[in-house]
């Protein structure tokens, strides 16, 4: 198989919020080349796909495979441009799909965004924040994730199984989160997608946690799985990226890009081979 080597000598950096990103690998084959925020905007805006919504999964992993760090948290491992990417995406998505434990462990809160990231929204023709949409078979959450963790914030969305009882629900409504009740007793995540693209939130960033990430897996709805290596190395017994059941059969992905930071993180992402024969980005 072909190999191709990465010339570092040609890689110049380009210092943004403390940190550098560099685009050293692409699809076309193109020689090294410093990016900016817009440039990184071109990079990951989701493809325009018509009567379908677009599920990227997105996490940060050691070099030993870990996507927690001591604290069994993803913050203790990420970096400084992981921080910055990690909010470039949430910019350019409709929705955030996250578990309820993801939710409980990382202390998630309604979506609030920085005037750079809004800015980025309103170019792109995007409502003002992101709806965060929460996948929870118990519906057991904190009614205070309706607010952020400052300022203003995006709407919340619970997506439950059926059969919980008014007692359940109403403090979570009454804070001003929309329940939604699937009509079975498991979550049909690929029917789930294709009403948040129905309802207007065709772009889907799914930010774990791993039982999540590894249910829409086997769903076959994923179609792009960005990871972020960050330079350290933990040991001990974190979660991988996927935790449950094993695939059907392994998904076939292809590279589709690889940046590089100046602070040692180097960002990919993996599309399915379906999708590379017929996008162009």
């Amino acid at each position: 198989m072909p190999y191709r080597r990465l010339r570092l000598d040609r890689i110049r950096r380009l210092t943004c919020d403390d940190g550098a990103v560099q685009l050293i690998f692409g699809p076309d084959g193109a020689a090294p080349r410093t990016v900016d925020d817009s440039d990184l905007v071109e990079v990951y805006r989701f493809p325009a796909l018509e009567g379908r919504g677009w599920v990227r999964s997105n996490f940060v992993m050691t070099l030993d495979g870990s996507v927690q760090g001591p604290d069994g948290r993803s913050g203790t491992i990420n970096t400084v441009s992981d921080q910055h990417l990690f909010a470039l995406q949430r910019a350019l998505a409709d929705a955030i799909l996250v578990g309820a434990n993801t939710v409980r462990s990382e202390g998630y809160r309604a979506v609030d965004l920085e005037p750079w990231q809004m800015r980025i929204r309103e170019q792109e023709g995007l409502a003002p924040y992101p709806t965060l949409v929460i996948m929870s078979a118990s519906a057991d959450l904190d009614p205070d994730i309706a607010a952020p963790a400052e300022g203003v914030g995006g709407a919340v969305m619970i997506i439950t199984t059926a059969g919980k009882t008014k007692d359940d629900l109403e403090p979570l409504r009454s804070a001003g989160i929309t329940v939604v009740e699937t009509p079975s007793a498991a979550l049909d995540l690929a029917q789930i997608v294709d009403q948040l693209a129905g309802t207007g939130l065709p772009r889907l960033l799914c930010e774990g946690g791993p039982r999540l990430h590894n249910d829409l897996l086997v769903a076959g709805v994923v179609d792009e799985v960005c990871l972020t290596l960050a330079p350290v190395v933990v040991g001990g017994q974190g979660l991988r990226s996927t935790s449950g059941a094993a695939l059907p059969e392994p998904s076939d992905l292809q590279l589709h890009y690889v940046l590089y930071a100046d602070d040692g993180a180097l960002f990919t992402s993996y599309r399915l081979s379906k999708h590379e024969s017929t996008l162009t980005v």
